[in-house]
């Protein structure tokens, strides 16, 4: 027998209890002072007594969490409060009983399910031994619903397992297949509950089509008329079909949901408002036109019969269909909304839905149908790209193609992880932008596919391949991410408090931008540690130890630093600020490791010692000023008709737009003060026959003109100072001139200066 399990109906007022994250009473004044020691706290003073609160313990929010799931998602029969309990002995008088904490029937199902928490993440050593304890009673559960709640079909039987911060092993998930326990984490649970908010009590199919994947669904059989026909090479056919009955096969391979590592996520997290939407389309009798398209998991699940035959059936057979579905065998790969908008819908059972179905597709082609489809209807993201690259491409015979889907897994799994320091952190393309999660997907696929991790080079058809390689993916996979937790994981750890704050006031190193210079530093001790193929044929544990005192070091460098370094770190911005970022980091790990020398670290510590930039920067400013002078003086004497000539006439229309609206954005100015540097070439170009003798360079090297090169070549010189200028003026970027730029900027000074002083005007009107 099972005791305490209810129909839906007399579980109202249960269900409201059970949806608080709180436990309420009302006591007298009297009983205040008691109630307070035992952690309740006063939510409202009522005339004559006090409405209390305390927030339920993890374990108990985790059984209410999962039984309201369950309700919401429409199950005939619950337990009530405390479980159910099933005797382990029928008929017995003094038999034991067990108790379950949430069990929940229709008549299609009877799942028995046990909730296990933590007040931290940690493993759990007696994680095999609950499990055992789970599934034993897994008969003696089957044959009391069977006996007590007797059905028209076949009931499938499910043992499941919800935890909260436990983190079971590998052999701990294997032991559960095994004993036919599927278990759900935390992040399961968010989702579902997510699903059944947006969709209703369909989301209790995805939850079944998890449970009892490739199961028959007894009594589910149905035959349709359709048509058998071939579209891109892949037989498939045509026919309609009431959406209540696909909503029970029907799976949706979300990315939210799917692990990184699961080849078969790849869909948008369903949209609440758009079904509320299709909802009121359905209603006024709206009709869709196109089709829900589908791809049936198993060949065997369909089974075709030709029909009597009009024409000559060339664009297609006529025949009968005949599905054996089982829970989850229906994968959608376009059209979700339409058929999720039928759940709970009163038209679910009487309305057609047109279905396109293929059979047996491969993850990946069932990825690149989705890709395809909507790519002609809306934007697809960048970073859903990137996240689809992990499914397309893993399978590929192009060696390039399956490391990009590699790096697309790995920058997921630091999102997942339960060990990462960027676990929540990553911006995947179905979440919000947040403080915290403000890492894009896109920066860490970025910097992991720099040359160095997966290939080190590629010349006459050889291939040198990285430490992070291995010929299997998901091996090279696995590694990547073990390597990349311990290295960002120490550097967070000792500078927890920069780390933390992500995007907030303070943060700037768990940022696009930081993560990235890290990622960077990385690359760069794996060239120092020692040649590719040696630290390539290391185990994960071994370079792992090698990595580990730079990182400590680099962690310790960063947690000292001052108020003021943290702000100049978090203003350098893209590449150029990413680069000055690398240096910045290697020269703190240099500190330390005194024959520590990534190429070109050195350079750039001298070109900071002797403050290359200030020179540069005075030398640019004078350039600057003396183009301007010049310019604009002999603007004014060219065109003197007016006061005004010089600017209608000698300045190029673009030019003269972005001065003036720098002018009324200001409030105020004078046009010749507010130019850009750039700007001059292009007042050159358009007056080239004034200023090419004075302002034409043209041998590449300074001093050395050969004649007088075109606008183009001529003018060519100050693109590469404004470059220089670009460098030096934006605290975004702060690299330091090389010693060769400033070189050229005192030769191209020193020229300059000749040459205005030279060439007089009668020289300009030649």
């Amino acid at each position: 027998m099972i005791e305490n399990v209810l129909p839906r109906h007399q579980l109202l007022s249960f269900a409201r209890l059970q949806a608080r994250a709180d436990f309420r009473k009302t006591v007298r004044q009297s009983e205040l002072e008691s109630a307070l020691k035992e952690g309740w706290q006063v939510r409202r003073k009522n005339k004559n007594s006090l409405a209390l609160t305390r927030d339920k313990p993890k374990h108990a929010l985790l059984e209410s969490r999962v039984w309201t799931l369950l309700y919401r998602m429409g199950f005939d029969y619950l337990s009530g409060d405390r479980g159910g309990q099933v005797e382990i002995s029928p008929g017995d008088p003094k038999s034991p009983k067990q108790q379950v904490d949430v069990v929940a029937l229709d008549q299609e199902i009877a799942l028995s399910i046990e909730c296990k928490s933590f007040r931290g993440p940690r493993k759990d050593p007696d994680f095999a031994e609950k499990l055992s304890k789970h599934a034993s009673i897994r008969k003696e559960f089957a044959d009391s619903v069977k006996k007590q709640f007797p059905s028209d079909s076949k009931r499938l039987v499910g043992s499941i397992l919800f935890t909260w911060d436990i983190r079971p092993t590998e052999n701990d998930l294997k032991r559960a297949e095994q004993q036919k326990v599927r278990v759900f984490n935390e992040k399961d649970l968010e989702y579902f509950e997510v699903l059944v908010k947006h969709v209703g009590p369909a989301a209790r199919y995805q939850l079944l089509s998890e449970v009892f994947r490739g199961r028959r669904i007894h009594g589910l059989e149905i035959v349709v008329p359709a048509l058998l026909t071939r579209m891109g090479g892949f037989t498939c056919y045509s026919f309609a079909i009431r959406p209540e009955y696909l909503l029970k096969i029907a799976y949706v391979a979300h990315r939210a949901q799917g692990k990184p590592i699961d080849l078969d996520a790849y869909q948008r997290m369903i949209s609440r408002s758009r079904l509320k939407k299709i909802g009121e389309y359905i209603t006024g009798d709206g009709i869709f036109p196109t089709n829900i398209v589908i791809n049936v998991e198993k060949e065997e699940y369909l089974q075709f019969d030709r029909g009597r035959q009009e024409g000559d059936g060339a664009g297609g057979t006529f025949g009968w269909l005949t599905l054996t579905p089982a829970y989850g065998s229906a994968w959608i790969i376009d059209g979700q909304h339409r058929l999720y908008a039928y759940s709970g819908h009163s038209r679910s059972e009487t309305s057609y839905l047109n279905v396109l179905a293929f059979g047996a597709l491969e993850p990946t082609v069932q990825t690149q149908l989705f890709v395809d489809i909507n790519s002609e209807q809306r934007r697809v993201k960048r970073s859903l790209l990137v996240e689809l690259d992990s499914t397309l491409k893993w399978g590929s015979d192009d060696e390039s193609q399956r490391i990009h889907a590699i790096v697309s897994k790995a920058s997921m799994c630091l999102d997942d992880e339960s060990e990462s320091p960027l676990k929540e952190r990553i911006l995947l393309a179905d979440v919000r932008r947040t403080k915290k999660r403000c890492v894009s997907l896109t920066a860490v696929a970025s910097a992991l596919s720099k040359p160095g991790f997966f290939v080190v080079s590629r010349k006459r058809g050889f291939t040198q391949h990285g430490p992070f390689w291995r010929d299997d993916p998901t091996s090279s996979l696995r590694r990547t991410v073990k390597v990349l937790i311990s290295w960002l994981g120490t550097i967070a750890e000792n500078a927890s408090d920069w780390w933390d704050l992500g995007l907030e006031e303070g943060g700037g190193l768990a940022t696009n931008d930081g993560v990235t210079v890290c990622i960077n530093v990385l690359r760069s001790v794996l060239e120092h540690l020692g040649p590719a193929e040696k630290l390539g044929i290391l185990e994960d544990s071994d370079l792992i130890a090698r990595l580990n005192p730079y990182a400590t070091k680099l962690g310790h460098s960063l947690g000292r630093m001052s108020l003021d370094e943290r702000v100049h770190f978090r203003g350098l911005r893209g590449v150029e600020g990413q680069t000055t970022g690398t240096r910045i980091c290697q020269e703190l790990i240099r500190k330390d490791f005194s024959n520590f020398s990534p190429e070109g670290l050195e350079d750039w510590m001298e070109r900071k010692k002797h403050n290359t930039n200030d020179q540069a920067r005075k030398l640019i400013d004078n350039i600057e000023k003396t183009l301007q002078e010049e310019i604009l003086k002999v603007l004014k004497e060219e065109y003197d008709a007016d006061e005004t000539a010089w600017w209608f006439e000698g300045v190029p229309t673009n030019v003269r737009k972005k001065v003036d609206d720098r002018i009324n954005e200001a409030g105020g100015g004078q046009r010749e003060e507010n130019f850009d540097f750039i700007h001059y070439e292009a007042i050159l170009k358009k007056n080239w026959d004034v200023f090419k003798m004075t302002f034409a360079f043209g041998g590449g090297i300074p001093g050395k003109d050969r004649g007088i090169p075109g606008k183009d070549k001529g003018t060519a010189w100050l693109r590469g100072i404004a470059t220089m200028r670009n460098s030096v003026s934006h605290a975004s970027r702060r690299d330091y001139v090389s010693f060769e730029d400033l070189a050229k900027l005192e030769i191209y000074n020193e020229w300059l200066e000749g040459r205005v002083t030279s060439v007089g005007l009668n020289d300009r009107e030649v």
